[in-house]
């Protein structure tokens, strides 16, 4: 069974092709997803397997959690008003009783 290496990217100069069960472009398109913990547990556990066995996704995780604790230091913390997060609720739990009606 022969595997082509544009599907199963090489992560290093002459390493060979890792295989695995997510696609390196899916990690990436769904990174901040999967960093802010917006996953199902089901796709949670196979990012984390992904990025076990895949250096370069592993890297880019790295880099984007380091940056993210970087602005979230130098960036003051910016807190909603109750009035907004009442709204937000209560426009919420009217979509849920009433999918059907339009909004």
């Amino acid at each position: 069974m022969s595997r082509d290496d544009e599907d199963f990217p090489v992560s290093e100069p002459g390493a060979t092709p890792h295989y695995h069960d997510t696609d390196c472009s899916e990690f990436m398109l769904r990174i901040y997803e999967y960093m802010d913990g917006e996953m199902g547990p089901e796709e949670q556990l196979r990012f984390q397997a992904h990025i076990r066995e895949c250096r370069p996704c592993l890297r880019q995780h790295d880099l984007d959690q380091t940056v993210k604790g970087l602005i979230r230091r130098v960036t003051p913390r910016a807190v909603a008003p109750e009035s907004l997060r009442s709204a937000i609720v209560a426009r919420i739990t009217t979509i849920r009783m009433d999918p059907g009606k339009p909004t």
